[in-house]
């Protein structure tokens, strides 16, 4: 089971990576790096950070500094290259 915490403007994102990701995946979503830093805080079931936004990929390495995987959608991605992209974080 792998916990993702997915911060994006975007609403429909979530449900859109729901859609691909295995369905033992658990989402929670954040909004803006204020919001997005607040729920690390609270939660220590986060396994991956899943964002557009380059400030929050910024704001979780300095308030984490390598300690929790982030992937940085590029604008318009793939859902299922994210699914892919978060399944390599086992490999790596």
């Amino acid at each position: 089971m792998r916990h993702l915490l997915v911060s994006s403007e975007d609403d429909a994102l979530v449900e859109r990576l729901r859609a691909v990701l295995p369905p033992d995946s658990v989402l929670f979503s954040a909004r803006g790096v204020d919001d997005t830093l607040e729920r690390l805080a609270r939660s220590s079931r986060v396994d991956v950070v899943v964002t557009d936004d380059p400030e929050i990929v910024a704001a979780v390495r300095d308030e984490l500094p390598g300690t929790l995987p982030v992937v940085l959608l590029p604008a318009g991605a793939n859902p299922a290259d994210v699914a892919r992209a978060v399944a390599a974080l086992d490999d790596a």
